[in-house]
């Protein structure tokens, strides 16, 4: 009996392979992937902060193979002229340990479309890149995926 490397190599992943076939068939599609989603909670606005009908501002926690990112999404409206705290976590939230930082849409002003969007280690949501010759009248949270710390 010959033995080549691709044999041996094909026998010793095929146990493993056909193991994690089995948990995965039984197992729902979002915990095959390994990934937990947590519910999605609505973010406090600061006054003056409005949310688009139908588009009200949430964020939740969502794990992904041992990663946690924070997710956003939801468009608020006002009219920004500086650097603005818009919102804060859901108490319910736990506080990131760093500063949360993320790029999110905004109005196209000058050719300037984008934002960051921040949030601190006391679970402040700030808007930073307005200006008064610039100023923010809406930003869109629901490109904001980043890692959570």
């Amino acid at each position: 009996m010959s033995y080549n490397r691709r044999s041996i190599l094909g026998a010793a992943f095929a146990v493993p392979a056909a193991v994690a076939v089995a948990n995965l068939a039984a197992a729902s599609p979002a915990a095959a992937a390994g990934v937990e989603a947590g519910d999605w909670a609505d973010l406090v606005l600061e006054p003056g902060i409005t949310a688009q009908t139908g588009s009200t501002p949430q964020v939740r926690l969502v794990t992904i193979a041992g990663t946690t990112f924070l997710q956003a999404r939801g468009i608020i409206t006002g009219s920004f002229a500086a650097d603005t705290k818009v919102a804060t976590l859901p108490a319910a939230m736990a506080r990131p340990t760093s500063y949360i930082r993320a790029t999110a849409p905004r109005n196209n002003s000058q050719g300037i479309n984008a934002c960051r969007f921040e949030v601190n280690t006391a679970g402040s949501v700030t808007v930073y890149g307005a200006n008064s010759g610039n100023p923010i009248t809406w930003v869109q949270f629901d490109s904001v995926q980043t890692i959570w710390r």
